[in-house]
C-alpha cells in the first residue's frame, strides 16, 4: 500500500486523551489520515526538530553561536505570522451525524531536509514503511512545528513557553 501524502494538516488538542490529534487531508479531496501524537513522542520530536532547523537554515547557521537560538526563535516567529494569513480558522463540527476521527499512534516520524524542503514520514507500529508522507518548505514546517508545541503547552507537558528557548535564556541575571 503506498504512503498517502499529506497536503494538509489539522490539529486537535484532546485534554481527556492527554493527546494530540494530527489529522492529514481531513478538508480537502485527498485521502485521509489521523494519528495520535503522545507525550513521549512529541517532547522527543520537539527537540530533534529544534536541532534539524538549527542546522538546516542557512540563516541561523550564518549566525554567531551566541546568537543562533534568538535568530532561530525570530525565523520561527517569522514563519508563524507570515502563515497566519494563509491559516482560515473554523468552528468545530458539532452534531448526530458528526463522525469521530479514527485516529492510529503514531509510532515514529523521520523528518529529512533537502535543499530547504522537509520531507515528514509518519510510521505506525508494525510497519517498516511510512504510511503517510509530506513534503514542506521551511515556513510549512515552522507551522506544524507551532502547532504541535501549542498543544504541548495546552496539554501542560512542561515544554518551554518558547520553541527555541535555552536553559541559558531562562536565566535571570542581575547586574551590581
Amino acid at each position: 500500500m503506498p504512503a498517502i501524502k499529506i497536503e494538509a494538516f489539522t490539529f486537535e488538542y484532546n485534554q481527556l486523551q492527554d493527546r494530540i490529534c494530527l489529522g492529514g487531508n481531513l478538508y480537502n479531496d485527498k485521502a485521509e489520515i489521523s494519528f495520535w501524537l503522545t507525550r513521549r513522542l512529541v517532547l522527543r520530536l520537539l527537540t530533534a526538530a529544534v536541532e534539524l532547523v538549527q542546522k538546516t537554515s542557512p540563516k541561523i547557521t550564518n549566525t554567531p553561536q551566541e546568537h543562533k537560538l534568538a535568530m532561530a526563535q525570530f525565523e520561527h516567529q517569522c514563519a508563524q505570522q507570515k502563515g497566519s494569513s494563509n491559516v482560515e480558522k473554523t468552528a468545530p463540527l458539532s452534531g448526530s451525524n458528526v463522525q469521530p476521527i479514527n485516529a492510529n499512534i503514531l509510532h515514529r516520524m523521520d523528518i529529512s531536509c533537502k535543499d530547504q524542503r522537509y520531507k515528514v514520514s509518519f510510521f505506525v507500529v508494525d510497519t517498516e514503511e511510512a504510511v503517510a508522507i509530506s513534503y514542506l518548505d521551511s515556513g510549512q514546517f515552522h507551522q506544524v512545528l507551532s502547532f504541535i508545541h501549542s498543544g504541548a503547552l495546552e496539554l501542560e507537558w512542561g515544554v518551554e513557553a518558547d520553541l527555541f528557548a535555552s536553559d541559558d535564556a531562562q536565566q535571570q541575571y542581575t547586574l551590581q
